[in-house]
């Protein structure tokens, strides 16, 4: 595995796009009109124009398969064009922690003519996202790219494809990222995602790492959040090896988790700013406010060795 604390050996403009780009994600979904994409609500980052969203079938959070808009495509202001493909996430933490992991899918790419193992799998509840569909939708994959040849086709082609997402979005956007690889070669695509947990197995981990190695893949990893924890490495799940640490938690509360403060994006996103302005590339600052709520945050120099210990030494009691 791969680790940087350092944020200054990243491209910190690029994290910086992506980083709102993904909250920009949120920004698109409402409860009250799931399949509607909520144009007036989005700001697009620096630079760029909203394009579109897409949709797909909740099918890990509720028991009726419900369309819901899952992501926001972005467009680079000037040619020669960058596309941003951001996918929301969800804020039912304990649903993530709970229900992951049990099943695998064996993943299958867009284009059917590319050979893969049966042994490459990813997380069920993730992968039937990506792929469910009823009668009347089509599947978020095929959705996707349609969206990306109907891109290549115009008269503003794609130059450059950047992926994200945080949380449940962050693993949509690495099964996604993996399959403009196989699918879409062509395509130079960067994937920068937050908060991710793990998506795929191994198999999936080895042939990602195959597929995009002449591109920028990373993640962005809070040590104390409990969401990369999962699913659980006994259970056959990997992350993709290139991550950057960020160390941030509530203040006075380092041994009691609040799972949200730890998790949200908008603290990321503090945690990052924070990190872009010291000279060492590291956020240590404790009087950071959770965006959430107000409550105080502590940053403190990330490290490897501490890397979901609070949540498999709290889990094993409950």
């Amino acid at each position: 595995m791969n680790y940087i604390t350092d944020i200054h050996q990243v491209n910190t403009s690029k994290l910086s796009t992506l980083m709102t780009a993904s909250l920009q994600a949120y920004n698109a979904f409402s409860d009250k009109h799931p399949a509607v994409c909520q144009s007036a609500a989005i700001k697009p980052p620096a630079g760029f124009v909203c394009v579109t969203c897409w949709t797909g079938i909740d099918s890990l959070f509720t028991h009726d398969k419900t369309e819901e808009i899952f992501g926001v495509v972005f467009r680079s202001k000037q040619a020669p064009y960058t596309y941003i493909f951001a996918f929301r996430g969800t804020a039912s933490i304990l649903d993530i922690l709970d229900d992951l992991g049990a099943e695998h899918r064996s993943f299958k790419p867009y284009d059917a003519k590319q050979h893969v193992s049966s042994e490459v799998e990813a997380e069920a509840g993730f992968y039937d996202i990506y792929t469910e569909q009823t009668a009347t939708v089509k599947p978020m994959q095929q959705q996707l790219f349609e969206l990306l040849d109907q891109y290549q086709q115009s008269d503003k082609p794609i130059a450059e494809l950047w992926i994200t997402g945080h949380s449940l979005g962050s693993s949509l956007s690495t099964l996604f990222s993996l399959d403009v690889g196989l699918s879409r070669p062509d395509i130079r695509a960067t994937n920068i995602n937050f908060a991710c947990p793990r998506t795929g197995n191994q198999a999936f981990v080895d042939l990602f790492e195959q597929t995009l190695k002449p591109h920028n893949t990373l993640r962005v990893q809070n040590t104390y959040d409990a969401v990369p924890c999962v699913p659980l490495e006994d259970m056959g799940y990997a992350h993709t090896p290139w991550a950057l640490l960020l160390a941030f938690y509530e203040k006075g509360f380092i041994d009691q988790a609040n799972l949200l403060a730890r998790h949200s994006a908008l603290n990321y996103q503090a945690v990052i700013n924070c990190a872009k302005q010291s000279s060492s590339g590291v956020c240590l600052n404790d009087d950071l406010h959770d965006k959430d709520n107000g409550d105080q945050l502590v940053s403190v120099q990330p490290s490897s060795s501490n890397l979901c210990e609070f949540y498999l030494a709290h889990s094993k009691t409950d």
